[in-house]
């Protein structure tokens, strides 16, 4: 019998291992994409575990087409005023991470990245036609500047027009003006440093506006007299409350309100 050619050894070989692949390609390409996979999706994108390409272009990576494809249609989300600018963005990854852990939600505030985004924005738009009016004028309302331009990490600070997302949620009532970059850093919203004025003073009103409940039979009902301060009225603020917070009440002490 004569021995086999080397050749026909091999050509036997890829032919054993094409088949085998065949027959067992999906159970490898699941085991494949969970040896590669960086970590967990968050819940609700848990689905796709097994579905990379849903969110990734092949050598590519995610790409904002792939988010669209179901969240472009969010009207909850476009109609809300503080995340109405998600309509002229044309990246998603800078702010939405996934695989970092189970349960954890893939939103991860750069105000960095917004700010070189939408500079990117602002480059490709043109005043000419009107889609790309209407993303100028949406973009008016988060960045201070008209034309696009290098932006760092200490100028992102001056682009960015903080008011115009945070302004539905401003608790200084606009006292303080919209440049909340004078008190507030972008990594939190703490002050560093900050000291309350002294617990003996007695101007509170002028930050501190009283709630809805104050202002109606709430207050002699219910606020007074559990304050023990029956005459106690709505702009003496000091009369029932300590400054280490509104609900350490004088000579009472934390007040777990219903």
């Amino acid at each position: 019998m004569r021995r086999a050619t080397p050749w026909l050894v091999l050509f036997i070989l890829a032919i054993t291992a094409s088949v085998l692949a065949l027959l067992n390609f999906e159970p490898a390409a699941v085991a494949a994409q969970q040896v590669v996979s960086p970590g967990l999706l968050s819940p609700r994108h848990a689905y796709l575990s097994e579905q990379c390409s849903a969110c990734h272009e092949p050598t590519v990576g995610v790409t904002v087409a792939k988010c669209t494809a179901c969240h472009a249609n969010s009207e909850q989300l476009l109609g809300r005023q503080p995340t109405a600018f998600h309509a002229s963005v044309q990246t998603c990854s800078g702010c939405h991470i996934e695989h970092q852990a189970a349960g954890v939600r893939p939103v991860a505030m750069d105000h960095l990245a917004l700010a070189k985004l939408g500079a990117r924005t602002l480059a490709g738009a043109s005043s000419s036609d009107s889609d790309s009016a209407a993303t100028l004028n949406s973009l008016e309302t988060w960045l201070r500047i008209k034309r696009p331009g290098q932006i760092g990490a200490s100028s992102a600070r001056v682009v960015l027009n903080c008011a115009g997302c945070h302004d539905r949620k401003d608790p200084h009532f606009k006292r303080f003006g919209s440049d909340c970059a004078q008190c507030h850093t972008f990594e939190a919203w703490i002050v560093p440093g900050y000291q309350h004025p002294s617990p003996s003073s007695k101007d509170c009103v002028q930050c501190h506006q009283p709630p809805p409940s104050h202002l109606m039979e709430h207050f002699s009902m219910v606020s007074q007299k559990f304050a023990g301060k029956k005459d106690a009225r709505v702009d003496q603020c000091f009369e029932c409350h300590n400054t280490t917070s509104w609900n350490d009440i004088v000579g009472v002490g934390f007040y777990k309100h219903h």
